[in-house]
């Protein structure tokens, strides 16, 4: 996933630069191991592409909150409810008093080491309501 500029400029290099491998290899390659390759470049281009697809969509602002019905589903989608309201790691960082350092890691991790206390203070910070339903 995506998770900001700068990694939406390096994924559309990588983008760039497997076409121009994919097109090379064609103009040279003939037979079943050809075919193979290019099958692969294709579907990294398209996963790559995906992401970006994505990422500008959570950046236009076009992002539908999932119904989640347990709490170990919140994680994943607190990188997605950053970007879709347009707010840095940085200014998440100073939002909740720590360095974007902080926020990086626990995104490589997508929040799965965060406390259930530390994700309510960041969905507070960004201003996502939650409401919690138990029922036996």
């Amino acid at each position: 996933m995506i998770k900001n500029d700068a990694q939406r400029v390096r994924t559309q290099v990588q983008i760039d630069g497997f076409r121009q491998a994919q097109a090379k290899f064609a103009e040279t390659a003939k037979g079943k191991r050809a075919k193979a390759l290019n099958d692969s470049y294709a579907s990294m281009i398209e996963d790559l592409e995906s992401q970006i697809q994505e990422y500008d969509q959570l950046k236009s602002g076009l992002y539908k909150l999932p119904v989640i019905e347990r709490l170990d589903q919140v994680a994943p989608f607190i990188v997605r409810l950053r970007i879709a309201k347009g707010v840095s790691q940085t200014a998440l960082a100073k939002r909740l008093g720590v360095s974007k350092q902080v926020i990086s890691r626990h995104e490589e991790e997508e929040y799965q080491s965060v406390s259930i206390a530390r994700l309510q203070e960041i969905l507070d910070a960004l201003a996502i309501k939650t409401q919690v339903r138990l029922t036996a």
